[in-house]
């Protein structure tokens, strides 16, 4: 009888230690969470600041429209020769990437198409620009 009751209190031990065990193993999954976590949380904030510092450089938007064209005053007519004139004689205007610049940015500031951009820089759609390049917006 005494053989059985140590057995039990042997097993009773056991099962302590396993539920404390199981404790510690849990603890450990909830740490390993937390700091899955913390990172997340560090790289989400690195992305807001990055998306504010892009968002200071879009052009703002006028509180009024511009008037419609058929409403401006008309000039002279200007005969399609010196048009073309005018087309050959402008010159090539570069953009120089400032920090946080994104290619849409600098489309919404010439009045141009991201991939207009993209061909006149001969870029893919892959490109990654960066600071104190230059790119061309008019031709």
């Amino acid at each position: 009888m005494g053989i059985i009751i140590g057995s039990k209190t042997r097993i009773t031990n056991l099962e302590d230690r396993v539920f404390k065990l199981e404790a510690i193993d849990r603890v450990t999954l909830i740490r390993e969470q937390f700091k899955a976590f913390e990172q997340f949380k560090e790289r989400f904030e690195r992305l807001e600041a990055s998306i504010s510092l892009s968002s200071d450089h879009l052009p703002k938007v006028p509180d009024t429209m511009p008037p419609k064209i058929a409403e401006q005053r008309p000039g002279k007519a200007e005969s399609s020769k010196s048009s073309k004139a005018s087309k050959k004689t402008s010159k090539k205007h570069y953009h120089t990437v400032n920090v946080g610049e994104t290619l849409y940015g600098i489309s919404l500031k010439y009045g141009l198409t991201v991939k207009n951009i993209q061909l006149m820089n001969k870029l893919n759609d892959r490109f990654v620009i960066y600071p104190g390049q230059k790119l061309l917006v008019t031709i």
